[in-house]
């Protein structure tokens, strides 16, 4: 193989690689003064209340 194709190739794995982490959002819900984000890979993050959730973590 040549070294631009090895070169493609290990860029192209880590950009499935690093596109692969992100999750969507599921929900979103308000618990006083705190606004809760609930991504589909599990994760709840807590954001401050006038702030929106972002649709991937």
């Amino acid at each position: 193989m040549s070294k631009k194709i090895k070169i493609s190739l290990v860029m192209l794995l880590l950009f499935i690689s690093s596109t692969a982490f992100a999750s969507v959002l599921m929900s979103q819900w308000t618990e006083g003064t705190s606004r809760f984000c609930k991504y589909s890979d599990g994760e709840v993050v807590e954001i401050s209340f006038g702030s929106t959730c972002s649709s991937t973590n």
